[in-house]
């Protein structure tokens, strides 16, 4: 049985985590590479460069949906970080679930 103690010592990991993955960068790109994006495992996006030679040869909803696609790729790789950093603090307690950080 997982005592609150036990609750309590994943609680206080699982605030150092948050804290220490809003250090980390996550990277995502569009997938011709023309757009790339970083956010922080917090997911708080920071930097947005755009290839400018994109602008002579996309439209601009073209060029919108390669950002989305960069911002995605970006968070899902912040949420791969965090889902594989809790199932080190909480690998296996009933009911808890994806706690979604």
């Amino acid at each position: 049985m997982f005592g609150l103690n036990k609750l309590k010592e994943a609680k206080d990991k699982a605030i150092q985590m948050k804290a220490a993955l809003s250090q980390l960068d996550f990277e995502g790109k569009s997938q011709n590479g023309m757009v790339s994006i970083q956010c922080t495992g917090d997911k708080r996006f920071h930097t947005l460069e755009i290839n400018d030679s994109i602008f002579k040869i996309r439209t601009r909803e073209e060029v919108q949906d390669m950002i989305l696609e960069a911002i995605d790729q970006a968070q899902t790789m912040a949420d791969m970080k965090i889902k594989e950093e809790m199932n080190k603090i909480m690998p296996n307690i009933p009911g808890m679930g994806d706690l979604g950080l």
